[in-house]
Parts: C-alpha cells; structure tokens; sequence
C-alpha cells in the first residue's frame, strides 16, 4: 500500500479519498434548487513543480551514480521518471472524478436535472474548470446535450490536450446534435468565480510574497522540519535541504493522485510514522496565508450572494467550476472554518487542512420545500457530506441565512478597492524610537523657547 493518508495528500489529495455518496443521504423533504461549487479535477502540475522535482531527482540520481546507492532498495530512483506534462490540464483522473459526480448527482436530483432549461453552468476561463465541467455534464446526460458558446468555448487552448479516452466529453461542444437539448454554459465568470482576482488589496497584499510568506518559512526552518531533513540526509544519503524534503512530500502526493502510473508509492515509503505531517503543515501553510487573506474571505461574498439569490428564486440547479481559492475563502465566509491557522498549534492540532477542498472536492447548498409550507430550508454539503450551515441551527431556514448575509452587507468595492493604511507596518521598533526621539526633542525645544 502507499501507506498515506488522506491528510498527508494536502491539495493534491484525490476525491475519493475524503468524499462522501450524495445517493447515501436521504432528504427530508423535496430538493427544489441546488447550487454547487466545484474544484476541477486532478490535473498536471505546471512548469514550477515540475522544473523542482526534476533538480531535485536529477541531483540524486547524479549523486548515486558517482557514490553508489546507499541501500539496494533505493535503485528505483535511477529509473525514475515522473509522467507530468509541463501544464495544468486536466488529466484522465480528473475527467473520471467530475463525470462520477455528475452520474450521482443526476440520480439524487433527477427533477433538478430532467428540465434542460433550469440548469446553468459557469466556469473560470481556465481549461482545466472548463474540462471538468464538461464531464461533470457527460456523467449527468451521457453525452446527449449541446452547450451554449460552442465556438467561444472551442478557442479554449488548454482543454482536449491530455484526454486520451476520455475526450468524448468534449461532443456537446463539437458534435452536439440538432435533437439534443442546450444546456446554458458560461465559460469565463471570471469575476464570480476568480473574485479575488478583481479585488485590488487582495492582489496587492498576495503580491507581496515576503510578508504573506514569512510565518511559512520560519515554519520551514522550525526544530520539526530541521530535525526531518537531518533524517533524510541520512536515510538518503545526500544532502537534503527543507525545501528538498518538501519536494519529496510532493513526489509522494502526486503519485496517490495518479494511481494509474503506480502501483503503489516509493516516494511516500522514504517517510516513517507521521513524518509526512510535518511537510503536509508546512504546504498548508502556505496555502492558508496566501489563499486566506481577509480580502479573500470578505470578496467571496460576491459568489455566495448570487447562490443565495439562485435557492431563493429559482428552481434547477446552478453548477460552478473553478478552483481550490475559489472554495476555501467561502468556507470562512460562512463561518465554517473560524480557527487560524497558527504554528503554535502544531501539525495535527489544527481545523484547517488541504485536503477539505481535494481535487474534484466541492461544496454545494439543497434548497428544500416541505409538504403544506412555503418557506424553503437548506442542507448544506462539503465533499458530498452533509454539514450544519453555521449558526443556522436544524431545520436550516434558507431566510435565516439571509438574514445572516443580508445582500447590502457585500460591498465589494468598499472590501476590495479602498486603501486601508495598515497601521502595523510602521509600528517597527526603529520607528517607535524615531517617534519617541522627536517627541524628546519637540519637548526640549518648547522649553528653550519658553523659560
């Protein structure tokens, strides 16, 4: 077995291995409207990713080569090659996660998803959100739909490259029928679905990698990750640095994610016991500071205002793909995860993990309407699970949680384009002293003019 657990596998984490069933849970009362958010599918890893791990198994295999091997059981390392193109598409895994979910959801809301006309799709201009919701739909009708933007949709360049034989979920875009029904596709609500992109002081603030990072990489230099990488040095026999160890967690995660290439993962072998936590918080970490920034969490209102808007006033379903940023400031906004993330709390005792948005990982609220009652209540989902909505108690009224986000609340503008001074970065301790200084100074002065 791989011997990693679902925590470990951090944002690379594949759906499976922490999601729940839809067709498990029985509603109380009759699904009337459904807005989901999905993060796309497993897809390839980018150039930066694959440019480290390639320095990092280039410099071992040439330390091996001239030194031997430490252990036989390392020799795999020399015939190592990672199956990673350079891009972020959408891989095979990818596909078969959003098209399993579209065939569940589809059989746990066939009312929702029988009328063409009150099922709209959105995704980011990415491909690979583009690609899983293509397959998200092939799951839910087998193909036997068009979409709308067809040709928009076919000048995407980062979708079909990688689909092997999954590109039939590419036919309502390229060989749709006349007989088939339209299903509405957005495939650039950029400003819904990449909101922080849009918001100025977020962008700013994300820009500015050496404050955002700072508290990550005091983490990266701690006794945990010190001590670990003098453990692989020495398991390893070669010089290991934090950023090194780091990388061999990636190594290890990328393979779970892709099962097909593997057996099962060497890479997650070279770590013993709960080792594979130490490098998972330093990951976490990282994303927690940059993608959980106040602006983030405060401008996803945008999103969670037009879902609202949709179970209120609607009847269907609203389906949305885009990203693992797009979802984890929203989970804050509804006061789902309250506890920062701090290094003080150590790798295990913490609420925050990559893994609560994995790959082809979704959150999704059900509209529902009760025999002899007008009023609509609401279940909430994470990952296909059934969770408490936040402070709304059970049954969950959908006017409660209007009341609790009332629409006039979500300035965006006010949120995201107005300057706030941060105070804290003058209250250095040179700059106190400067203050103090002068202070002393003004005083001596007055008392000179006037005695």
């Amino acid at each position: 077995s791989s011997g990693i657990n679902a925590e470990y596998g951090g944002s690379k984490t594949p759906y499976h291995m922490v999601s729940g069933n839809i067709l498990d849970f029985e509603f109380p009362c009759k699904p009337v409207s459904l807005f989901s958010v999905h993060r796309h599918g497993t897809r390839n890893i980018g150039k930066k990713v694959v440019k480290r791990i390639d320095l990092l198994v280039n410099s071992l295999k040439k330390e091996y080569m001239k030194n031997g091997l430490p252990i036989t059981s390392l020799s795999w390392i020399l015939d190592f090659a990672h199956q990673h193109q350079p891009n972020k598409d959408l891989v095979v895994e990818g596909y078969i996660q959003l098209m399993e979910q579209g065939q569940r959801f589809a059989k746990a809301f066939p009312e929702l998803f029988s009328n063409h006309d009150n099922v709209q799709v959105a995704t980011s201009y990415k491909g690979r959100c583009i690609s899983s919701a293509l397959s998200f739909l092939q799951g839910a009708y087998g193909g036997k739909i068009r979409v709308s933007n067809t040709s928009q949709i076919q000048q995407t360049e980062d979708i079909k490259r990688h689909c092997e034989d999954m590109c039939h979920v590419y036919d309502p875009i390229i060989n749709g029928k006349e007989e088939h029904r339209i299903i509405q596709f957005e495939h650039q609500q950029n400003d819904l679905l990449r909101y922080y992109n849009d918001c100025k002081n977020y962008v700013t603030k994300n820009n500015d990698k050496s404050t955002w990072q700072a508290i990550p990489n005091r983490y990266l230099f701690s006794k945990p990750m010190t001590k670990l990488t003098k453990k692989m040095s020495k398991r390893l026999e070669a010089e290991m640095s934090p950023h090194d160890v780091v990388t061999l967690h990636i190594l290890c995660s990328l393979e779970i994610a892709m099962p097909r290439f593997v057996s099962n993962s060497h890479w997650c072998s070279i770590f013993k016991d709960k080792e594979l936590f130490t490098t998972a918080f330093y990951l976490d970490l990282m994303r927690y500071e940059s993608k959980m920034m106040p602006e983030a969490v405060n401008s996803s209102c945008v999103l969670f205002q037009d879902g609202l808007k949709f179970l209120e006033t609607s009847r269907g379903a609203s389906l949305k793909f885009a990203h693992t940023e797009t979802i984890f400031p929203l989970l804050e906004h509804i006061r789902y995860l309250t506890e920062p993330m701090e290094m003080t709390r150590g790798a295990l005792n913490r609420q925050f993990w990559g893994d609560i948005t994995p790959l082809g990982g979704n959150f999704f609220l059900v509209a529902m309407e009760c025999p002899g009652s007008s009023e609509r209540t609401l279940q909430a989902f994470l990952n296909e699970k059934p969770i408490e909505f936040p402070g709304c108690g059970v049954p969950c009224k959908l006017e409660k949680v209007r009341e609790m986000f009332p629409e006039q609340e979500c300035d965006f503008e006010e949120i995201c384009e107005k300057v706030k001074i941060d105070f804290k970065k003058f209250m250095t301790a040179d700059m106190i002293l400067a203050a103090i200084a002068c202070i002393i100074a003004i005083h001596i002065i007055f008392q000179y003019m006037f005695t």
